[in-house]
């Protein structure tokens, strides 16, 4: 793509614009060397799970239930209050109590998150870190019956929340990339179900707000060194899209009970905004090049789109003796169709850019164990095995996934529940980044959850 420079002073530079690793060069502008290089816009809006997702970069997503979150989320064969609005909408018409509301919130602490850059490329014996911070996800469900077999629900959560803030952008290797981004969803779901003996199935539509945001630096070359002259904060505004989930739920007995649900993909179009604010370099001369070759201080028209991947879920409780209830599922999130995202500046063409995901399908294992007290107190145990969809190649600034494992522990009462999870990311070595970003990723986080069902 052949791209046109206004310069200062009415001046026109035709360049052809190439890709270099991870900038597109702009010859020499003036007669002294002088020379300048946008770095091509690398923003990755990926999401790993809608249950639950945390890696380096902090996915969170936590379960919107602290009975589903004590069992390391193994939840869809025994939901049994209005959080089935979430996990599964065919346990709606079996509830015991169908006039019933679950409120609560997840909190999650990014402990740690740690990069060591890895030869070849550009990140090779540089270091970095991600800002630790915390996030809380509020969540609330509430269900009525319809007659005598039907019964409503309203559920409002968030089902996706990626957070990644890296400590020190002035000096991190991916800085041309992102520096800081954030994808968020919040859902609000209406879900219907019907008993028939003891088969229960649901469904119903999805309403969900999302949106994109990130900050990336710009680069430049001053006498043969890169010089951050720039940066960029890019953010779309809150969409509305939909989509429908389904489910049902066979309990033949209070000792065995089998689920199964679906949710679809959910597609977002974008619009939005960025802007750029100058970064001084201390040279006059070479200041006042790069403020007249970018629109500083401007509004800066922005679209983009992701589609939010389908989910399908079976899982299976069985008694284990009259005070132990265990459950398996099994949860594929397809990611297959996600290869690549846009982020489009219609009216400054020469910082947009299409970033390559490449996604793969994942599926991931969870398990959980119940005890109940003849007094009515529940004590959970749960683990879950999380498995990336992200390749080495886009595996970057934006976002680093790793396979996951995540223990939990709860408590429960007739009315309260709280849990707690410890979420260990496998390290995860790149040398194959397709910006040559590469290097050594590990983290982990905890996450305290708590629920009020009445």
């Amino acid at each position: 793509m052949n791209c046109i420079v206004r310069l200062a002073g009415g001046q026109r530079l035709f360049y052809p614009s190439r890709r270099i690793g991870i900038v597109s060069f702009i010859p020499p502008l003036t007669p002294s060397g002088v020379t300048l290089r946008v770095p091509a816009m690398k923003i990755f809006a990926s999401v790993l799970l809608l249950v639950i997702a945390i890696p380096v970069s902090a996915q969170t997503a936590g379960d919107p239930s602290a009975r589903a979150a004590g069992m390391g989320g193994a939840f869809v064969a025994q939901v049994d209050d209005p959080s089935a609005i979430y996990y599964n909408p065919g346990a709606l018409g079996l509830l015991k109590k169908k006039k019933g509301a679950t409120a609560g919130a997840s909190y999650t602490k990014h402990a740690e998150g740690l990069f060591q850059g890895l030869p070849p490329g550009i990140a090779a014996g540089t270091a970095a870190k991600q800002k630790s911070g915390a996030t809380t996800l509020p969540f609330v469900f509430g269900t009525a019956p319809l007659g005598g077999h039907l019964v409503s629900g309203i559920g409002i959560y968030s089902p996706l929340r990626i957070d990644s803030k890296w400590a020190t952008p002035e000096t991190y290797a991916g800085r041309f990339l992102a520096t800081n981004s954030l994808i968020q969803a919040r859902d609000i779901a209406t879900m219907f179900g019907v008993k028939a003996t003891h088969f229960g199935i649901g469904a119903g539509a999805i309403m969900r707000t999302s949106s994109i945001a990130s900050d990336r630096r710009l680069g430049s070359t001053l006498d043969g060194t890169i010089r951050d002259v720039a940066t960029l904060q890019m953010k779309t505004d809150d969409v509305r899209a939909y989509g429908w989930s389904a489910g049902m739920l066979i309990r033949s007995s209070p000792a065995f009970s089998l689920g199964l649900t679906y949710r679809s993909r959910i597609r977002a179009d974008y619009n939005g905004a960025g802007k750029l604010t100058q970064i001084p370099t201390g040279n006059a001369q070479f200041d006042q090049l790069v403020a007249a070759s970018f629109p500083f201080g401007k509004d800066l028209a922005l679209t983009s789109a992701f589609e939010f991947p389908a989910q399908a879920t079976a899982g299976v409780a069985f008694a284990l003796g009259a005070p132990l209830l265990l459950e398996i599922d099994a949860t594929q999130t397809d990611w297959s169709g996600v290869t690549a995202v846009p982020f489009t500046f219609p009216n400054t063409t020469n910082i947009s850019s299409i970033v390559p995901l490449r996604l793969k399908k994942a599926t991931d294992l969870r398990a959980g164990l119940r005890f109940a007290f003849p007094t009515g107190p529940h004590i959970r145990l749960g683990y879950a095995i999380l498995k990336s969809p992200q390749p080495n190649e886009t595996v970057g600034a934006f976002l680093s996934t790793a396979n996951r494992n995540t223990i939990t522990a709860g408590f429960g009462l007739d009315w309260l529940d709280l849990a707690v999870a410890w979420t260990q990311q496998s390290e995860r070595s790149i040398t194959t980044n397709v910006d040559q970003l590469n290097g050594r990723y590990r983290g982990n986080e905890w996450a305290v959850i708590m629920s009020v069902t009445k």
